[in-house]
């Protein structure tokens, strides 16, 4: 398969400019299952922000449109006993990237560039009708310029099991890396502890069809986080609905 696309954007300041995707695949089907490569060459044309430019807040006329190129290549296995790994690597390069300078209080275009790459896996399990279990993790890695709240480490797991013909069961795992955010009242970076949530939620189909119920706990572990400085996170949560489709 090949997939590509071509966009000409056209703007009154900064002029023309193209932009492409092209999106290869090859599957080769066996017995077994089959196994797909894959990849991605992707630019992008960022134009800054109307507040960036005239704002009231450290407005920069001057400031010149953000592009970056993004490469990506990988592979996925995929077996008829209903499991499948993917790997995926990525690659991303940025120039002009629009930042603020915290002392002279300005939007301005970075002279470096901003690298950006890491490895994506993922692994799913469908053993039977509504049961299913997948994990997926990212490593990411940043240089140039701040990081703001990415972690380099990021790992979800969730597992659903069907229970009977009616009920169904959900668990969910994630952990989040450390990270780095800036405290805009002092405009100094600030680090961020990693975190791990835990959430549960149970489904349930009553007769006749179309009714059906559910009750959630989010945050089980009642952890206390931070996702970004200044805004507070729930703690346990519980959650109880209901859905009618006629």
């Amino acid at each position: 398969n090949l997939n590509a696309g071509l966009r000409l954007n056209i703007h009154s300041t900064y002029g023309s400019k193209g932009v492409y995707q092209v999106n290869p695949s090859y599957a080769h089907r066996f017995d077994e299952g089959y196994l797909k490569f894959m990849g991605t060459v992707a630019t992008a044309y960022i134009t800054p922000s109307l507040p960036q430019l005239y704002g009231a807040f450290g407005a920069n006329p001057d400031l010149e449109p953000e592009t970056n190129r993004t490469l990506e290549a990988g592979a996925e296995l995929g077996l008829d006993s209903g499991l499948r790994f993917s790997l995926v690597h990525f690659n991303r390069r940025e120039e002009n990237t629009v930042q603020f300078n915290n002392v002279d209080f300005v939007y301005f275009n970075a002279e470096e560039d901003i690298r950006v790459r890491g490895l994506e896996g993922e692994v799913q399990w469908r053993w039977q009708a509504g049961s299913l279990i997948s994990l997926n993790y990212t490593f990411t890695e940043r240089e140039g310029g701040n990081a703001i709240r990415i972690p380099k480490h990021k790992l979800n797991v969730s597992a659903q099991v069907q229970l009977g013909k009616k009920a169904r069961a959900t668990a969910r795992y994630s952990f989040t890396g450390k990270r780095t955010d800036t405290d805009f009242s002092t405009f100094t970076p600030v680090e961020l502890e990693g975190f791990n949530l835990v959430d549960l939620r149970l489904d349930y189909t009553f007769k006749p069809k179309g009714l059906s119920a559910f009750i959630g706990i989010d945050n089980v572990l009642n952890t206390e986080y931070t996702e970004v400085l200044g805004f507070a996170t729930p703690g346990r949560n519980i959650v109880l609905g209901w859905t009618l489709e006629l």
